[in-house]
């Protein structure tokens, strides 16, 4: 082998080395940034865990407001009501 076909052999050797270098960093960042990636979709499953309930409490205590305000209004029909047969009843008694 001559030296000019040595010192290219060893100029591809380098240039191996050199894009394997390189993809073995890039392999370690890319495992780097996949690890961080992983540890935010835990993050945003709990998240979205945490706000199904908040959710799921917040329709409960929704439909209970419903149902209070419905009670609501039918005491205050029934106190209306007796309100009225008071007033008719003192309307009714002679003064003496």
């Amino acid at each position: 082998m001559s030296t000019d076909e040595a010192r290219t052999l060893e100029q591809t050797w380098g240039l191996l080395e050199e894009r394997l270098e390189g993809l073995t960093t890039r392999y370690r960042e890319l495992s780097s940034e996949n690890q961080r990636l992983k540890a935010a979709v835990v993050e945003l499953s709990a998240e979205r865990d945490r706000l199904k309930r908040e959710i799921s409490d917040a329709r409960e205590i929704l439909g209970k407001t419903s149902r209070y305000e419905a009670e609501r209004e039918e005491v205050r029909g029934r106190i209306e009501r007796l309100l009225k047969s008071l007033e008719s009843a003192e309307t009714a008694v002679p003064d003496a």
